[in-house]
């Protein structure tokens, strides 16, 4: 667990294994830089952007939240590349 200003997220990708899946999928989905709108974007800026979508969507589904106990914590470049 992180404590302190550090940009590093507290958890690690592998943390619980639907996170695990949803990484891993997101990772072979962009395996190197892309380019969005004409310009490079490095692999991992990719994956941030959708795992945060799909982040974004499962919290807001009431139903998921209240049946599961589905956790996708932050995740950032530093855990990303370090994983």
């Amino acid at each position: 667990m992180c404590f302190g200003p550090t940009p590093r997220s507290s958890h690690w990708p592998d943390c619980n294994r639907y996170q695990e899946a949803l990484l891993v999928k997101l990772r072979s989905a962009f395996p190197v830089s892309t380019i969005k709108e004409g310009v490079p974007q490095a692999w991992w800026r990719a994956v941030l952007e959708k795992y945060n979508e799909i982040r974004e969507m499962v919290f807001n589904r009431q139903r998921v939240m209240q049946n599961t106990q589905i956790q996708l914590s932050n995740k950032n470049k530093p855990t990303l590349t370090a994983w």
